[in-house]
């Protein structure tokens, strides 16, 4: 396992769901800006996992972003 903390600027879906809309006047949904920090454990072509803890034997708090959200990652020393 990847022990590297790094930051990660990604970009998300934004939706409005269960909320009639007035076709005259929607808004633009720009997808959400997002930061993370982690330590990398998977480090691949289509997606990078990181974790929020870990201990000797456990972690806790995964998540997976795909590499095609990601703008920019940068390693935390």
């Amino acid at each position: 396992m990847n022990n590297q903390l790094v930051l990660i600027e990604w970009l998300d879906s934004k939706g409005v769901i269960g909320e009639w809309e007035f076709t005259d006047s929607l808004n633009p949904l720009i997808p959400c800006k997002c930061t993370s920090v982690g330590f990398l454990i998977d480090d691949n072509k289509e997606y990078k996992t990181i974790l929020q803890t870990k201990s000797d034997e456990q972690v806790v708090g995964r998540m997976t972003i795909p590499t095609c959200s990601i703008k920019k990652i940068r390693r935390i020393n």
